[in-house]
């Protein structure tokens, strides 16, 4: 499989974070962020299309425990 860049904005990572809280309250969290933005000049997307979806940690890791994390994030 070929590795993709994705390009994240604030905007689109408080949305996924906003899911969670949606999910949390029990309301629909179907919709996604589509990130097909081919013509931008600095971060261009190099992927056809890309689906993301937001979990919960304790579902994520519900039969494992989290790996490793970059030096500087939480």
């Amino acid at each position: 499989m070929e590795p993709v860049q994705v390009y994240l904005s604030r905007r689109n990572l408080l949305t996924l974070l906003s899911k969670l809280d949606k999910a949390a309250r029990g309301e629909d969290t179907q919709k996604t962020i589509v990130k097909r933005d081919m013509d931008h000049p600095e971060y261009p997307a190099t992927h056809n299309w890309i689906t993301v979806t937001a979990v919960e940690d304790e579902v994520y890791y519900a039969d494992r425990l989290p790996g490793p994390m970059v030096e500087d994030s939480p």
